[in-house]
């Protein structure tokens, strides 16, 4: 059988007081002398007492909880990013309540609708790739809830947010495979709609035009596309690919099987960068070099900043874009190895 919750009536009858004196003397308010607030904490405690978090969050106006909604918890960025968002919310005192939007537009509205109506403090969120309306985002913020974006960004929602600079990531990357003698280098770009596709696209651009080197639409692949592992094997046998850089460690991976499909060596022939620097990239042979985007530190900033728009609504816009680490390790040539950080 369920035990009975022990209530602040029960205390009150076990000492023949009113419920009234017993709250004074848990919530350290006055009226009650010192001798009978310790009689009242004594039993409180020998009892089992636990304040009603529901009560208590009627009267505070606050429930003490974050909601946080991520694409999945699979990658281990998003573990990562998870790791340094409770290092600051458990400090603090709040409590996370975590839902995934398995990177579907559908289930992300369903999880700003939960957690709205779960009364929490504030949301924290990534906006799944296939995303391309935001109007439950600003009903979010309509509603007062104070709500912070991290590692993936809308310009159409005005909030503070936290990401990597993912511009500079990827021109580390690709200007590295161009100072290591790369002439022909493939792409595979992201999903289409997101902030951190078009950026990293961006900053491949932009390093080989700083080294003179001509965009060859036909080296720039689309992860979506359903013939993606076969145009990656044409591209290697026919385009005279000689670097490779992928919108992320897992799409580096599928260079790998069509590589080793076509005999090509890594790095002997082919040199190869991902993104974010999943254990992945430790694990396969040669070790992939990649960019590393600090998931914990883009967790406990956004967290950071989420804290600092509860307690002061009125704050400014907070954005912060974290500076990435370039990781060479076994897939690349190491003729720049001064300019990298090695792993």
């Amino acid at each position: 059988m369920k035990k009975k919750r022990i209530s602040i009536t029960d205390i009150a009858n076990e000492l023949s007081v009113t419920p009234s004196t017993v709250s004074r003397a848990l919530n350290g308010g006055g009226k009650v002398s010192e001798k009978k607030r310790q009689e009242i904490l004594s039993l409180a405690k020998k009892l089992g007492y636990r304040p009603n978090p529901i009560a208590k969050s009627l009267l505070e106006n606050k429930t003490h909880t974050i909601g946080l909604i991520i694409p999945e918890f699979t990658h281990h960025f998003y573990s990562r990013m998870l790791a340094g968002i409770e290092s600051v919310t458990s400090k603090a005192g709040y409590q996370l309540l975590i839902c995934t939007s398995n990177e579907k537009q559908k289930q992300e509205i369903k999880s700003t609708q939960t957690l709205l109506d779960a009364r929490v403090d504030g949301i924290l969120a990534t906006i799944s790739k296939m995303n391309d309306k935001f109007q439950h985002l600003q009903e979010v913020m309509d509603s007062g809830t104070p709500l912070v974006l991290v590692d993936r960004f809308s310009e159409e929602i005005e909030t503070p947010y936290v990401i990597s600079d993912d511009f500079n990531g990827a021109f580390s990357a690709v200007d590295y495979l161009c100072q290591s003698g790369c002439k022909n280098i493939l792409h595979i770009k992201g999903p289409a709609n997101l902030s951190t596709t078009f950026n990293r696209f961006m900053g491949y651009k932009e390093a080989l035009r700083k080294h003179e080197i001509e965009v060859k639409e036909e080296l720039i692949l689309e992860s979506s596309d359903a013939n993606l592992v076969e145009k990656i094997r044409f591209c290697l046998k026919n385009q005279q690919v000689d670097g490779a850089f992928a919108y992320s460690d897992y799409l580096a991976f599928e260079i790998y099987r069509a590589a080793s499909d076509l005999k090509i060596p890594i790095p002997g022939s082919l040199s190869v960068i991902g993104y974010a620097d999943e254990p992945l990239a430790t694990y396969i042979n040669p070790t992939l070099s990649t960019v590393n985007q600090q998931p914990f530190e883009m967790g406990a900033t956004g967290a950071n900043y989420l804290l600092n728009k509860i307690n002061n609504p009125d704050i400014g816009l907070e954005i912060r874009s974290l500076e990435t680490k370039l990781v060479i390790r076994d897939s690349c040539t190491k003729r720049a190895a001064k300019e990298c950080q090695f792993s």
